[in-house]
Formats: C-alpha cells, structure tokens, sequence
C-alpha cells in the first residue's frame, strides 16, 4: 500500500473529524467529519460556510486570531452546531501550512468529547455533592479497613471527637474513640456477621476524654481492589439522651410527688417514721443528695435537732452530732426559714458566718438546700439536702418536691398532734367513765353504810331514848358520813381544769411545816415522831393548793398506816437531783404487799388495811394524779413489816 492509500485509510477510518481549509473555506473533510456534523456528503459540508458550524462565531475569530499568532493551536474547546442545530463539544487542533506558491491553508483534526465533558460533569457534580455533604451533614462519616484502621472521615468526624484534624484520626488506633474499646470489637464482630448495623447506641470518646452518645450505622462492602471496606456514619444523641433521661427524671418527679401527696393520708400513726425515712430517702437518690434529713425548732429553748436522717452509701450519718443545736451559730439558715424562704448553698465556703460555715464543713458538706416547714405562720423545724461528694447547684424543680415535702411533712405533724389528743381525749374519757363507775360504787357503799348504821342507830334511840351512848355513836357515824361527802367534793374540785389555776415559786420546806403544823395534834395524840431533814432554800415552781394536798395526803397516810407500838417514827426529806426535786416520805409501819397490791396501789378505791382506821380509798389515787398533772412522777418501795417509803420527783 503507498502513502496516499494509507492516508485515505487512515482519513476514513479514523474516529475524529480531519479538515482542511484555505481563505475560501473547505477544501476536504473526511467521513468522520460528515457524520460528526449530520450531514449526507462531503459536497455538502464543503458547501457551507464555516461560521455556521461553531455556535458563537466569535469562537471562529477567536481561534483565527490565535493561528495568526502561533501558526498552530491545540485542544481548544469549541462548542459546535449540527445540521440539525443540536450542538456537541469538541476539541479542535489545527496547524497552519503555507504552499511553494505562498497560500495559506489549515489542516486540523476536531474530536468530540461530549460524552466525556457529560461524563466528567456527572463526575464533577457527585464529587460537589459529596464534599457539600461531607461538609454540611451533621453526621459524622468515615471508611474503615481491616488491617490500616480509619482511612477517611469528614470534616464532621473531626469536629464531633474533638480533633484537630482527620490525619490526626486516621494515624491513631479506632479503638481510642470508644468510651469502652472492647464495645469496638464486639461492634466489628457484629457487622462482620451480619453484614450491617443500624441505629446502635454507642458512647464514644472525644479526644479530651469527655464521652457523648451516638447512633452507629455501618455497613461491609467489597471493593474493586477486593478489599473489605466499612463504611459508616455517627449521629451525635447526647442532646436526645439528655431529652429523654429529663424526660424520664419528669415522670419520675412526677411519680414522686403524686406518692407523697398520697402516701401520709390516713397512714396509721405507727408506720408515720418509717414512711418518712423512705421519703428522705426516695427524695435524696433522686436529687442526687447525700443526705437528706428532718430537723425540729424549739425556739423557747434557742435550739434546733435533727429528728430524722438518710444517707448515701458511704457517707457518715450526723444526726447524732446535731442535737440540740443552739440556732444562734446558724442566723442564715434561722432567718431565712423565719421569712419562710428557702436556704440554698450552692457552695458552703461562700458563707460569712464562720461558726455556721464550721459546722458544715466538719461535716464535710458542699452544698446545701433546706426548706422551713411552716405551721400558722410560724417555722416548727426545717427538711433539707447535704451534697458532701460534690458541689451542687438546685433547680427549681428541686425546690418545688422539697417544698412539697415540708408542707406534707407539717400535715402529718398536724394531723399526728390531733390524733394524739384525740386518742388521749378518748382514753382520759374511758378512765373518766371507769372512774365515775368506781366512784358511784364507792359512794354507794360509804353511804349505804353509814345510812344503814344511823336507821340502826335511830331504832334503838326510840326503844331507848335516854342512852347517851347511842347518841355518841349516832354523832360518830354522822361524822363519818360527812368526812365521806367532804372526800368526794374534793375528788369532784379535782376533775376541775388545771389550767384554771397557775404555779408559783414556792418553798418546799415551809409548806412542809404547815401541813405538819396542821397535823401536829394528831401526830401528839398518837406519840408519832416527824424529821424533817430539807434545805432551806430548796424551791418549786408549782400549784400551791396541789403541793399542799400531795404532802398532806401522803403525811397523813403515813400517820395512818406507818407507825406501828414499837416504831412510830416518820421521815420526810428532800433533795436537789439534776433537772429534779425528790420528796420522800418514809415511814417504818406494816408495809404493803407490793406483790399482791402494786397494781392496785393508785386506783380509786383502793384500801391496803381493812383492820386499821378505815378510809375512802381516795387519798394515794388523787394523790398520783396531782403528780402528773404537773408532770412529775410518784415512785413507792414497800416491805411487809419493815414499811413504806413514797418518793415524789417534781420538776426542779
């Protein structure tokens, strides 16, 4: 084959369109310039002019000028126009020639690269599209292999583990990325079984080894190369976590709140300390406190005592350290609470008061939060939360359960307190009532007896009506009738209400004197010797009338019953003993069969020597209730025949 044949060859087979032109247009154009521009011969491409092919013609003059200047250009990107109009890219080369004559002509070659500009435009937008989604999402993207670890992340991945850069993730090992690097592996382990994970929630590491919560999805592939990729992505949920554990500590506030609204109504008064030391304790694992406890005013006293404490494991209770707590070291706490407002330390160091701020920090607290409990305007005590691990600061919500739980706790006081007087009431009513059974019956035999002994008496008067001596028993028996009525008037005067009468200071050993002064006829008649062994200064705060009726009562009893033909002395002493004033009266009579009467020794009617001088059985019982209603309290130690000895504690 000769040269030219191979040209043609070459000229027709070959895929790009080859030109020539001269000043005057086309002069040659192969096939695959014919079929490039949609036409049916080369007669009729050569036959158009040249400026109708490019679609800007100032592309023409643009590429003219460029020729003019270097004789030759290559792959300038030109866009075309079909016979039909449609247009295609193409990349035009073209050398200029000048013949033995000196014309000029054009050789060039134009080749179509729409395909691959449409191509190299998907291309471009998916990497746009990408590098926008790698840059905008707000998930965090990355590749993984097997055998190198992280091979690419997104600018995301580096902003939400806290790093400086994605070269700085992908030179360290994944598994410092995972709060727990033996969830990494079993997370691998999974996906190498199942082929993908999806939604997992997982707790990763930020690289200042803070940790947050995201859903991990990731998927095997194979690639092209035959490697074993992972592909994956991590949403960050903290914030949604956040959300739903607030959620959570909601409803369980809420569940909270409804308990203790409902908890204390008609609890029995027994099971009341217990359901409070499970409040303290349901309230302070749910704040997060360290102890949570319940402390009692008594301002006429000028202190405060924790009644009730809860603690977390592993910190020391207190309530024992906080009795009788002067509230002097704590004006703070007392004139917040006095206000009726809230004291919340959210750091106990801020405090100005050293003595305060002493105490609590030798109890090691950090912060504090309490809460007045108010009954009729007046702060009856306080309930609070100690942080001693950690500082805390309350929120609102905090507040509103631990005012919640002061209100409910005053309810309960209030509800306690009437309940007890209540139940007080009803058992001083039954003892009411059995005492009055008592007294009708007592009355009853005193008065039938005596009545039946002057009908008696009055019989034999008529059948004989100068005998003197009828009428000296007749006098007697009239007087025992009236000593009767005098008894029961002042049991009657003593049902009366204490609080008609009021207490003075008054000395023990005076009063002394004048119930023996009263009695000293008596105690001559029967040769009874009394010492009186008490301080001169020794003094009571007490009823006048109830001290002299609790010493003539118990001096007279003691003249009755504890002096015997051989030993009629009787003992009355006092002393001072701590908060108390002791009063012994001792006697060395016959005794009493504790055994055999101890439980009946203060009851109403009640008589121990049936052959001695007789009584009404009154005495020892209003006795012991003269005692304790002015809160003191009456001891007896008998023997038979050895005798008996009364010991009275007034409140000195």
């Amino acid at each position: 084959m000769d040269f030219n044949q191979l040209l043609e060859s070459v000229n027709q087979n070959i895929s790009e369109a080859v030109f020539r032109s001269d000043k005057n247009g086309l002069i040659y154009v192969n096939k695959a310039f014919v079929k490039m521009f949609g036409f049916a011969s080369e007669d009729e491409v050569k036959n158009l002019p040249i400026t109708k092919m490019y679609k800007d013609p100032r592309d023409r003059s643009r590429l003219i000028t460029k020729l003019n200047a270097n004789h030759s250009y290559e792959n300038e990107e030109v866009t075309f126009l079909r016979r039909d109009k449609s247009e295609f890219t193409g990349l035009v080369s073209t050398i200029m020639h000048e013949d033995k004559d000196g014309n000029l002509f054009w050789d060039g070659a134009i080749r179509d690269v729409t395909k691959e500009r449409e191509f190299l435009d998907r291309i471009r937008t998916r990497e746009q599209l990408l590098e926008s989604i790698n840059r905008n999402i707000n998930e965090a993207i990355y590749r993984s292999e097997s055998q190198k670890g992280i091979i690419y992340v997104n600018d995301e991945f580096v902003k939400m583990f806290g790093y400086d850069t994605a070269q700085e993730i992908m030179d360290m090992d994944p598994m410092e990325l995972y709060r727990d690097p033996k969830e990494r592996a079993q997370i691998g382990e999974e996906i190498l079984s199942l082929g993908s994970i999806e939604n997992k929630e997982v707790e990763f590491k930020r690289k200042d080894g803070s940790n947050f919560w995201g859903y991990l999805n990731s998927i095997k592939i194979e690639g092209a190369d035959g490697k074993v990729y992972f592909d994956g992505a991590v949403r960050n949920i903290t914030k949604e976590k956040e959300a739903e554990k607030a959620l959570m500590r909601y409803a369980e506030m809420q569940r909270i709140l409804i308990n203790l609204s409902t908890k204390y109504i008609d609890l029995p008064l027994e099971e009341v300390e217990q359901a409070i030391n499970d409040s303290l304790r349901e309230l302070g694992e749910f704040v997060g406190a360290d102890r949570s406890y319940v402390f009692d005013f008594n301002r006429d006293k000028g202190i405060c005592s924790n009644t009730f404490e809860w603690c977390a494991d592993g910190i020391s209770p207190e309530i024992q350290n906080n009795q009788n707590l002067p509230l002097e070291i704590m004006p703070e706490l007392v004139n917040a609470h006095l206000k009726g407002n809230p004291m919340i330390v959210d750091d106990v160091r801020k405090l100005k008061k050293k003595d305060f701020k002493n105490l609590l920090e030798a109890q090691k607290i950090k912060s504090l939060m309490t809460m007045p409990m108010i009954h009729t305007k007046d702060c009856v005590g306080f309930v609070g939360f100690d942080w001693v691990k950690t500082h805390h600061v309350a929120s609102e919500k905090e507040v509103l359960l631990l005012e919640l739980f002061s209100e409910m706790l005053v309810n309960i006081r209030i509800r306690s307190h009437n309940e007890r007087e209540l139940h007080k009431l009803f058992s001083k009513t039954i003892e009411q009532n059995q005492r009055l059974k008592d007294f009708s019956y007592i009355t009853s035999h005193n008065f039938r007896s005596s009545v039946a002994n002057l009908v008696g008496l009055l019989s034999i008067i008529e059948d004989d009506p100068t005998n003197k001596e009828y009428f000296e028993m007749l006098k007697a028996t009239a007087l025992k009738l009236n000593l009767a009525i005098d008894a029961i008037n002042d049991l009657l005067n003593f049902e009366k209400d204490i609080s008609m009468l009021e207490k003075e200071q008054i000395n023990l050993l005076d009063v002394v004197n004048d119930v023996i002064l009263l009695n000293r006829k008596s105690a001559t008649e029967k040769n009874i010797e009394l010492d009186v062994d008490i301080p001169k200064d020794l003094t009571l705060r007490i009823l006048p009338a109830y001290l002299q009726s609790i010493l003539h009562n118990l001096i007279t009893n003691a003249m009755k019953y504890g002096v015997t033909k051989d030993r009629r002395k009787i003992k009355i002493y006092a002393k001072k003993e701590a908060k108390e004033v002791l009063l012994t009266v001792a006697d060395q009579g016959r005794g009493i069969d504790l055994d055999r009467f101890g439980g009946k020794m203060f009851q109403l009617g009640s008589r121990f020597h049936p052959d001695e001088e007789s009584g009404h059985g009154m005495g020892l019982y209003m006795t012991k209730q003269q005692i304790e209603a002015i809160n003191g309290r009456i001891e007896v130690e008998s023997k038979v025949n050895q005798g008996t000895k009364f010991k009275v504690y007034f409140n000195g």
